[in-house]
């Protein structure tokens, strides 16, 4: 194995906060644990949670996982600049970083309009979008990361980066069922953490989405497939898109429009998307993974 591969994580992270998606405290951990990677900084934006409590989960997570001397940056409040962190670091090591987006892209938007960041950072990870699928609930029409800040997905779509997508038609088939969660209780700190919040996350899913056949009995690992694919791109097949959201509409608010640049002249593609997932795969690479934690 080579060098590992260096990794700015921005997050939304809500594990531990009631009734909020715990896949960001897994994505957190997977970046620890993966020996493929080495996490030198955590940003966060609000999303799951307001970027207050996710600055705090987030710090404390760290600790959990003992990992505290991770440097931890807020996003957007007075005295706290994440984005601006974010675009030093790439502008000072070009080539040598990748940025994780796995909440909202907030902080990403500001960082790749800064001159040059777009080209310095070796590649942008997002869970984000949907692309060729929808999400079929008309109050979030688009996945939520875009439907939260949409204009930020644009602009990180328009920087020039190397940009790649996990979307929802990926996340949504890589699963933590209420075994997985009971297994995990015997695994030291965080795993014992992470089980208590994933049966309650499971539970207030069953809740809110009864019809939602997927959602009975497990829960979506979304940012943590955005994290492994950085170094095991091969658990999912990629395509070139030229991919739009929408960010004005009353009625598709963040609602991402992929061209596969399928008919005669194509446009010109701006990422990468996933549209299949080994998901077995995924998950033996997870067990193992969340195993070897302390």
């Amino acid at each position: 194995m080579g060098e590992p591969l260096r990794v700015l994580l921005d997050t939304d992270l809500a594990m531990g906060a009631p009734g909020s998606d715990i896949d960001d405290g897994f994505a957190l951990a997977l970046a620890v644990a993966e020996p493929a990677l080495r996490l030198e900084l955590v940003t966060t934006v609000g999303g799951n949670t307001d970027v207050e409590n996710a600055t705090r989960l987030t710090g404390e997570l760290l600790t959990v996982l003992d990992r505290a001397d991770v440097p931890l940056v807020r996003g957007l409040p007075a005295g706290a600049d994440a984005a601006a962190e974010i675009a030093r670091r790439a502008l000072a090591e070009p080539g040598e970083l990748t940025l994780v987006c796995i909440g909202p892209l907030s902080n990403a938007a500001r960082a790749l309009a800064e001159p040059g960041v777009a080209g310095a950072l070796r590649e942008v990870v997002v869970m984000g979008g949907v692309f060729l699928e929808q999400t079929n609930v008309a109050a979030m029409p688009g996945e939520f990361n875009f439907w939260c800040d949409p204009a930020a997905a644009q602009a990180v779509l328009d920087s020039g980066a190397r940009l790649r997508f996990v979307g929802l038609d990926v996340t949504r088939r890589v699963r933590l069922t209420r075994a997985d969660a009971r297994a995990l209780a015997g695994g030291g700190a965080f795993g014992r953490l992470a089980a208590e919040h994933a049966e309650g996350w499971i539970d207030h899913q069953e809740r809110v989405k009864p019809r939602e056949e997927i959602e009975q009995g497990s829960c979506a690992l979304h940012d943590p497939l955005a994290v492994v694919v950085v170094a095991h791109p091969g658990l999912v097949t990629w395509r070139e898109a030229f991919v739009a959201v929408e960010t004005t509409s009353r009625v598709t608010r963040g609602v991402a429009v992929a061209d596969l640049l399928m008919w005669q002249d194509p446009p010109t593609p701006n990422c990468r998307i996933g549209v299949a997932v080994d998901a077995e795969a995924f998950r033996a690479l997870f067990v193992e993974r969340m195993a070897s934690l302390p």
